[in-house]
């Protein structure tokens, strides 16, 4: 598990944040320039759930 500090798109529409930079749903998916810092108030990603177990 490669736990990262939580992270969230600024995007329009996004409605998780990510914890886990193995998951491919935040790490591929989100531009260095659209990720914000902290979880934003949204629900954690299912992908970031299920790899922390």
């Amino acid at each position: 598990m490669a736990k990262v500090a939580p992270f969230h798109s600024k995007l329009p529409g996004t409605d998780v944040y990510h914890d886990d930079d193995i998951c491919t749903v935040g790490d591929d998916r989100i531009e260095s320039y659209h990720r914000v810092p902290g979880t934003g108030g949204l629900r954690k990603c299912s992908r970031c759930r299920d790899l922390s177990g």
